[in-house]
């Protein structure tokens, strides 16, 4: 069941945006929120951060008006399960190629006889009811190899899916493509489209990264509907360097050299 938040736009057929963040900064989740974003996604895949630090944050995010999605590192029913005992509302799972892996990642968030996750809720307000903590859990594979493209209806098919998370980055390598065109080029319009279709066939939600609002917006256009717009990392790199480069500029100031004014994109 999706938190209310992303609820909400799908019902009314927008999509939802969302900040990512690649630290542990509890100031940046609650800026992303105070701004309005729809869900945060807290990134331990490709940052320093760790699904224990990860699960101190969202345990923290009592009734949180956007919901609070993380990517976890690996397909792992002990990470998952730490993080939805923390109160996670979704689950990111990277690299899923096959049904299989899907199934897993699926069982690792249902309790048994459904699944393998082990009962132990650290949160007071999620409640004791295993029907309610199974229900309030929106998980989302990563199609980001080009065996998953290939096996994109397959995964879909799989009972307990919410959606398709697209990393744009890793499928344009697994498919021989530059990984930093699939922010700016239309490289990814069939694959993606692909995904859509199967997302619309079996009623899943298709979301990905975006590296800007322009990106963003073509994401939406081609029918993704969890949309992260850019990084805390990013975001922050790229308005530090226009405003360096305006207050020089301003002061006739002339730049040095080295530096590149852009952050690594923790998309994959």
């Amino acid at each position: 069941m999706p938190h209310a938040s992303l609820a909400a736009k799908w019902s009314a057929d927008q999509p939802a945006f969302g900040g990512w963040v690649t630290t542990d900064s509890e100031a940046t989740i609650a800026m992303f929120g105070r701004l309005g974003y729809d869900y945060v996604g807290i990134d331990t895949q490709h940052t320093a951060v760790s699904e224990a630090q990860a699960a101190v944050l969202v345990r923290r995010l009592v009734a949180a008006p956007y919901g609070v999605i993380v990517r976890v590192s690996k397909n792992d029913p002990a990470l998952i399960g730490r993080l939805l005992d923390a109160g996670a509302d979704g689950i990111i799972v990277p690299m899923v190629s096959t049904a299989d892996e899907a199934r897993a990642a699926v069982s690792a968030c249902r309790y048994p006889p459904d699944g393998v996750r082990s009962f132990g809720p650290f949160r007071s307000d999620l409640g004791l009811d295993l029907d309610a903590l199974a229900r309030r859990v929106s998980l989302f594979v990563m199609i980001e190899t080009s065996q998953g493209l290939d096996n994109v209806r397959d995964i879909c098919a799989v009972p307990g899916i919410e959606g398709v998370y697209i990393g744009p980055a890793d499928l344009s390598i697994g498919l021989g493509l530059d990984p930093m065109l699939a922010f700016s080029t239309d490289q990814l319009a069939e694959p993606v489209e692909r995904i859509r279709a199967a997302c619309a066939e079996f009623g899943r939600v298709m979301g990905g990264h975006s590296l800007n609002a322009a990106d963003a917006l073509r994401w939406v256009g081609r029918g993704s509907r969890l949309v992260s717009l850019g990084a805390d990392s990013v975001m922050l790199a790229t308005i530090a360097a226009q405003e360096l480069a305006t207050a020089r500029q301003g002061a006739g100031v002339q730049s040095p050299g080295g530096g590149s004014g852009t952050a690594s994109t923790p998309y994959g």
